[in-house]
């Protein structure tokens, strides 16, 4: 498994904001959507809609979901299930933990959940 890498400070995103991390910063073999949700919790997903290949890091955030703003598929961040179409394939998640002031992410998905 890989080890976590530093990819951004807490206080880069308030809540219901997400910025981009490209693979090649944080070693993934995609770019990553890194998301703070309304209760401030931080999670990471794969930055690209499974509908449309548009970036989520530029949606909307809202609760614990990402709107893509192409065509308005919701994803929810614990699990990167889709929750409106047109979407219909999940999105990868991966680890990610706060320590300190710094956000951590480990590049490697979590299993899909059913």
């Amino acid at each position: 498994m890989s080890e976590p890498v530093a990819v951004a400070q807490v206080n880069e995103l308030e809540p219901e904001s997400a910025i981009r991390i490209p693979a090649d910063r944080c070693g993934a073999t995609e770019d990553i959507a890194l998301v703070r949700a309304e209760d401030g919790t931080f999670y990471a997903i794969s930055d690209l809609c499974t509908h449309a290949e548009v970036s989520l890091s530029e949606g909307f955030v809202e609760g614990s979901l990402i709107e893509c703003p192409g065509h308005g598929s919701q994803f929810c961040l614990r699990n990167g299930h889709p929750q409106m179409p047109p979407a219909n394939v999940p999105v990868r998640t991966y680890p990610v933990e706060v320590r300190g002031d710094q956000v951590w992410l480990t590049p490697v998905p979590n299993p899909v959940e059913p």
